[in-house]
């Protein structure tokens, strides 16, 4: 923890008590001597009790305006529906307080850049959830990236499949549903962060399959960045089989994931140790062999996630939100995740 972090703990107010607040935020939030639990807001009566008796907030409130009338927090942790983001945080920001919302942070760019505009113009700090920056998983794909075994990096693939037969809240289209809002917020997020490079063109595909509702389940996205790396998303949540989850390859190799046993497996070569070809431009391939004949002098590397350690999110918001450290998702990165977002609905229209 910086020096720069002041000694005040950080009044929250947690919006929303659906699975998000009530596994993530508001635990993390009760178990952190630098955060308060000063309140929650959630319409529905049964979950203020049992929010009352399980958590103990400082206060319980049906409506925003019930909860601002009676208090301001330092802290407001938008982890409602993504439809009711953009006026819980425009709302916070009137009232004074600063935001860490979860993703996505609105329903569409224009709702975006209204937020930041209005951060802006009221002087106060947002912060959107990020998971996926802060495993162990994330952390050994930086040491491979960083390390340079693999030559320069020309694709990144991440894959996740399964069968969910959804049928809550996210499998509609009219409530901001889907899993390029769901997965892809947070694949996307994670794939630029790890690239760390803008976006120069996305191909992409939605389908609807095995969903109870009408919002896609099956997303694929080929990403190109500004640096030139391809970054493929394949999300597909009506496979009867899993697939490998990660897929790195560069000049000099690859790097596949292998999630049973939780480690990568690294392949590449020295580009020194490779022999001297001479290229042949003639229509007549010597000896009518297929390729050059030569044999790579191909090395291994097992790298274990377990080397790696998850990053405390709520270490993050406290660096920013109480101290004059930058924040760990500054609001231009969700911003270009959100410009994602869009294209790939545009791009598959």
């Amino acid at each position: 923890m910086t020096s720069s972090i002041k000694a005040q703990v950080l009044k929250t107010a947690v919006l929303g008590l659906g699975r998000i607040a009530w596994y993530f935020h508001v635990p993390q939030i009760i178990s952190h001597p630098r955060f308060e639990l000063a309140a929650v807001v959630e319409p529905l009566p049964e979950r203020l009790r049992e929010a009352a008796e399980k958590f103990r907030p400082g206060a319980c409130f049906a409506t925003c305006e019930e909860m601002y009338a009676k208090l301001k927090p330092d802290l407001v942790v938008v982890a409602s529906p993504t439809s009711f983001h953009r006026q819980q945080v425009l709302q916070a920001f009137e009232m004074g307080c600063d935001v860490f919302c979860d993703k996505p942070l609105t329903l569409s760019l224009g709702e975006t850049d209204e937020i930041v505009e209005a951060m802006h113009r009221y002087g106060r700090k947002l912060m959107v959830y990020q998971p996926h920056r802060v495993t162990a998983e994330a952390s050994a794909i930086k040491h491979i990236l960083s390390v340079g075994l693999l030559g320069k990096i020309y694709l990144i693939r991440h894959s996740v499949a399964s069968f969910n037969r959804r049928s809550d809240w996210q499998a509609f289209r009219k409530n901001g549903g889907g899993m390029l809002n769901n997965y892809g917020a947070h694949f996307i997020d994670q794939l630029l962060y790890l690239n760390q490079s803008k976006f120069r063109k996305i191909c992409c595909e939605l389908r609807t399959v095995a969903t109870l509702g009408d919002a896609e389940d099956v997303v694929k996205a080929v990403i190109t960045a500004e640096n030139g790396v391809i970054l493929d998303l394949d999300i597909n949540m009506a496979a009867a089989h899993e697939v490998s989850p990660w897929y790195i390859a560069g000049s000099c190799g690859s790097a596949v994931f292998d999630s049973e046993r939780q480690e990568w497996n690294l392949r590449y070569f020295d580009p020194a140790e490779l022999a001297r070809i001479n290229p042949q431009e003639g229509l007549a391939a010597a000896n009518r062999t297929y390729g050059s004949g030569e044999t790579i002098p191909w090395k291994t590397k097992v790298i274990a996630n377990k080397d790696f350690s998850d990053i405390d999110f709520y270490e993050k918001c406290l660096e920013y939100f109480s101290g004059g450290c930058p924040p760990f998702v500054p609001v231009d990165e969700t911003r270009e995740v959100m410009r994602a977002i869009d294209e790939c609905r545009r791009n598959a229209e």
